[in-house]
């Protein structure tokens, strides 16, 4: 036998490999850059809460970040602002220019820098748990 000889320099067969039981990849989507991530994340947290926008914005109420109805991100962002330096959280009811969201917010801190994210619309529960997995998920993010 020709091939006989070569044989003992390869691994002999052990049928087929089961891959059921290796972890499955959660996400559906992989962001490329950190702004990217946020907003995935806040996407995410809108449409678990059926809400109507999230946002992740700076001390100077910039949207750094933010899914959902953008008019209602820049000014939440912006009217938060205001708001954020005397307080550390938020929840109720924010007057526009001819419009009112039922908001909630809260601060995060990385880097010495405090960070809004805010959750506009859904039910106050909603608000409540979204909240809280968008601030873990903008600190996870920011400190990679």
């Amino acid at each position: 036998m020709a091939g006989a000889q070569y044989r003992r320099y390869f691994a002999l067969g052990r049928g087929v490999l089961d891959h059921s039981t290796m972890r499955k990849e959660r996400r559906l989507r992989r962001a490329t850059t950190t702004t990217l991530a946020l907003n995935y994340q806040l996407q995410q947290c809108c449409k678990e809460g059926d809400m109507e926008a999230m946002v992740v914005a700076d001390s100077d109420g910039l949207p750094l970040a933010g899914a959902g109805d953008a008019y209602a991100c820049d000014e939440v962002a912006a009217r938060m602002v205001l708001v954020g330096p005397r307080i550390s959280a938020f929840d109720g009811t924010l007057l526009g220019d001819q419009k009112q969201w039922n908001v909630q917010m809260t601060k995060v801190r990385i880097d010495g820098a405090e960070l809004l994210v805010c959750a506009v619309g859904g039910t106050a529960a909603a608000r409540k748990k979204q909240i809280a997995r968008g601030a873990a998920g903008a600190l996870r993010i920011l400190a990679a």
